[in-house]
């Protein structure tokens, strides 16, 4: 509102944008909410601009008021300071081709439905100076959706991470004299403007300018869908999903960074051994598997259970085995299940996701800080039937079907660092209670550092990854120190992943030659964690060629 030692006051206006086309189901929502439309004084319209004007207001019996109701009043036919209690407002100012609502009081509850989420990052890509932002708050989308965390700065660039998205914006703009000193950005763009309300329309269509101008920054963004309004999208990206596991070939070589299909399985975060087990369920039809979560294993449950991918993908649960026959509670298998299209759509946490190409870009460039190494040599090399050799000559040998190879390697890799093996041995989550969840605290330790090994693709590294961020929470909880088996308090200095992969036929070279951006996101986030507790990070690549 304006401020009142000001010779030239200036006004807060919270701008949203919303389709041209919903703006009449949006004023029969207002309505639906006690809203009216009020007749406005069409001589105070200055310069439209091609906009026309329609206040939506709410009267709910109070006789204090607002400062803001007393600007509306005088722009209107009517007298709006009487009698109100619980103020409201959207001014809506449309033209053919855009539509900015101003929102005033409780009104900006109304707008979650209808406007752009991505507008007012969109603004600030193009008018704030981004080397002089005063206060930012970024997302995480590497973990769960609800991580976030706000950071206070005073005149400085803006800073984000891999898999994280500024939401929310507040920076100098990049002219003062048409925008106003500082903007505010999220999901509206806020600004301090010396016109009134019916005086907007040059403004919003120099905005709408802007907004529509190419922009020289791109800042990432990934956004959840809802689950109402886009419900018909969100139904077409079940169906991509069911065709991609549907003609999912394990076997068949990626070519791009974002491939169809582009799988994350999301692991238990408890135990990470040879013996996990988990049950599908859908439909009053279980099965039990042996291993870990793989796409081939809800293939052969649709196929035994005759079940139809496209009717089925939302029902089947999951309940993964943490401790000696104890379960977990049965889950909707997409919770477990990362999936990216080739059209920047992904499933993430169970929830669908847009995401912009700036969003992957910054991922590459954060984990291209994290250090990489192939072992070509026949030292680290990873073959089965050298495995079993070493097996039958160390005595660890087990005689069934299913060999247990990552046991081996561990086993391998242990000796030949000069190391302690600690797989497949887990220790108790919590000291407490009744000690029964377990997991595996690594694989095995080689002086200060922590060796995570998996076999596999990116889906089945995802485990590794899983695992060391189980471990790092343990170790922030113990102010740097977690317990081993033996009950020794061991400090990390350094995280290995030893990734072996089982069927590339290529060497990696570069990050995007994992062609897995989930397995990317995961990873950066395991970078930025792992640097809050000063523990560096590396990425042992082994082959089987």
């Amino acid at each position: 509102m304006p401020r009142k030692t000001e010779d030239n006051p200036t006004y807060d206006y919270n701008i949203y944008k919303i389709p041209v086309n919903k703006v009449d189901e949006f004023c029969k929502f207002l309505e639906e909410r006690k809203y009216e439309e009020i007749p406005l004084k069409a001589d105070l319209i200055v310069n439209p601009n091609g906009f026309s004007f329609k206040l939506m207001f709410c009267d709910k019996d109070n006789k204090k008021g607002s400062p803001w109701v007393s600007l509306l009043s005088s722009c209107s036919e009517w007298d709006l300071s009487q009698n109100l209690k619980i103020y409201g407002a959207a001014l809506i100012c449309q033209s053919e081709t855009s539509c900015y609502v101003i929102s005033y009081g409780n009104a900006h509850f109304y707008l979650s439905d209808y406007c752009d989420y991505g507008f007012g990052i969109k603004i600030a890509e193009r008018l704030i100076n981004l080397d002089s932002v005063k206060a930012q708050q970024n997302v995480s989308h590497g973990g769960k959706l609800s991580k976030t965390h706000i950071d206070y700065l005073s005149n400085s660039t803006l800073s984000y991470r891999g898999g994280e998205i500024p939401t929310y914006i507040k920076g100098d703009s990049i002219n003062e004299d048409v925008w106003g000193k500082s903007i505010h950005c999220g999901t509206s763009a806020q600004f301090k403007w010396e016109e009134k309300p019916l005086e907007l329309g040059e403004k919003l269509a120099l905005l709408d300018q802007v907004y529509n101008s190419e922009s020289t920054v791109s800042l990432p963004r990934l956004i959840a869908l809802d689950s109402d309004k886009d419900a018909d999208k969100i139904d077409e990206l079940f169906s991509v999903l069911a065709e991609a596991i549907t003609n999912y070939d394990d076997s068949a070589q990626n070519t791009t960074l974002i491939n169809v299909p582009s799988f994350y399985m999301v692991g238990t975060k408890l135990i990470q051994n040879d013996s996990i087990r988990f049950k599908m369920s859908c439909n009053r039809k279980n099965k039990q598997y042996d291993g870990e979560l793989s796409i081939e294993a809800i293939k052969s449950f649709l196929s035994d259970k005759e079940l139809d991918i496209s009717d089925s993908i939302r029902s089947i649960k999951l309940s993964v085995e943490y401790g000696n026959d104890q379960w977990t509670p049965y889950k909707p298998l997409i919770e477990y299940l990362e999936f990216v299209t080739e059209n920047n759509f992904c499933l993430r946490n169970g929830k669908w996701c847009v995401f912009n190409n700036s969003y992957i870009e910054q991922v590459l460039r954060d984990v291209g800080k994290v250090t990489f190494v192939n072992h070509n040599s026949n030292d680290w090399r990873f073959d089965k039937s050298d495995l079993v050799t070493y097996a039958k000559t160390n005595n660890i040998y087990e005689d069934k079907d299913k060999q247990p190879y990552e046991t081996y390697y561990n086993h391998k890799l242990a000796a030949m660092l000069n190391g302690n093996m600690i797989h497949p041995t887990t220790v108790p989550v919590e000291e407490t209670a009744n000690r029964r969840y377990r997991y595996e605290v690594c694989d095995c330790t080689v002086g200060s550092g922590m060796y995570f090994v998996k076999i596999g693709a990116p889906a089945d590294f995802a485990y590794a990854v899983d695992q060391a961020m189980f471990t790092l929470s343990k170790i922030q909880n113990g102010y740097g120190k977690v317990k081993l088996p033996n009950e020794e308090l061991f400090e990390p200095t350094e995280f290995h992943l030893v990734l072996i992969n089982d069927k590339r036929k290529t060497i990696i070279n570069e990050w995007k030659d994992v062609y897995s951006i989930n397995f990317l996101i995961h990873l950066s986030e395991l970078k930025q964690s792992l640097n809050s507790m000063n523990i560096s990070l590396v990425v042992d690549f082994v082959y089987n060629f």
